[in-house]
């Protein structure tokens, strides 16, 4: 007869597939027939007080004889599965809950589900298998450490990748600029590098390790409106006052000036026979930079055309005066 533990195991096994019918349930109905299948398979194998376990593997009487391997594997194999599977999902709804950056949930995920797998491999080998685990152990380690020295650079990359996705300093999406050099969209951060898009529509592929150690600007955070900047330069001669007020009067009612903002405009130096003035405005969004400049520029040029007022120095008259011999 069966015990109390079998017939649960059962009961559980009919009942998790048809829960996974139902409408608030239906995003989890593969978990639901895994889990289901699992317990089956426990519900089946042969153990004291389970007479069909007992048959079906050929342990009382003449029985099928079904190969107890292929099902100890199966339960490791899915138990395994199952339980990447829930933590994939305790990720997607707890440390990633808008699902706006699938490659750190992904990272993660992979993560572990390396140390499930590996776990579950030592587990089968030794009650399947009835192997000891030392002996591999040992053979692993040596080759851990081989591919440990092969690797370093790998796995230097592996563990920036993984820093970078705790600490979060960008998310797919923000613009940034490693160091110097590199500027563009974050599209990806994997196990080995982070990917931009670039202004040029270029993929830029840069190795974790040195995103690192790098001096990061994030162009995205914190989110609000954008800091932007135009410099001009006007002769000495026109007086600063006229031509702060002929900028701020230029930038009032451009589209690309963030809405509730205040443009200003002020001296900054004097270089030669010109005085350098800045134009400073905010735009909603760093990748509109381009296009927000553009149109200031425009605006500057033909509002000092407009009064006569000449941008940068003036003409400069050189005359040759050839000397009689």
């Amino acid at each position: 007869m069966f015990g109390l533990a079998e017939i649960g195991l059962l009961a559980g096994a009919a009942l998790l597939p048809l829960l996974g019918h139902l409408r608030w349930l239906k995003d989890y109905r593969h978990l639901l027939a895994g889990g289901g299948a699992l317990l089956l398979i426990t519900a089946l194998f042969p153990r004291a007080g389970n007479p069909i376990g007992q048959y079906l593997f050929a342990e009382a009487g003449s029985g099928p004889r079904l190969p107890r391997e292929v099902f100890g594997i199966t339960w490791w194999v899915l138990g395994a599965w199952l339980l990447k599977s829930a933590l994939d999902l305790v990720l997607r709804r707890t440390i990633f809950p808008d699902n706006d950056e699938p490659h750190a949930r992904r990272l993660f995920a992979d993560l572990a589900a390396m140390l499930i797998y590996v776990l579950a491999f030592f587990g089968m080998l030794g009650s399947v298998f009835h192997q000891p685990a030392s002996t591999f152990l040992a053979t692993s380690g040596v080759l851990a450490i081989i591919l440990g020295l092969a690797l370093q650079n790998t796995l230097g990359d592996l563990l920036a990748g993984l820093a970078i996705n705790i600490e979060r300093p960008f998310a797919a999406g923000d613009w940034i600029a490693v160091g110097d050099q590199a500027l563009g969209q974050v599209i990806q951060v994997n196990w080995r590098a982070t990917r931009l898009k670039t202004w040029a529509n270029d993929l830029l592929v840069i190795p974790n390790s040195i995103v690192t150690k790098a001096v990061v600007t994030n162009h995205s955070r914190p989110r609000g409106p954008h800091h932007c900047a135009l410099r001009v330069k006007v002769d000495i001669g026109v007086p600063p006052p006229r031509v702060i007020a002929m900028l701020l009067a230029v930038s009032k009612g451009c589209p690309a000036v963030s809405h509730g903002t205040v443009p200003l405009a002020y001296a900054c130096e004097f270089s030669d026979s010109v005085v350098v003035y800045e134009l400073a405005f905010s735009i909603d969004s760093y990748a509109a930079t381009p296009t927000a400049r553009s149109d200031m520029l425009l605006r500057v040029a033909e509002g000092f055309g407009g009064i006569g007022v000449r941008i940068g120095a003036s003409a400069t008259d050189i005359r040759i005066v050839a000397h009689g011999g």
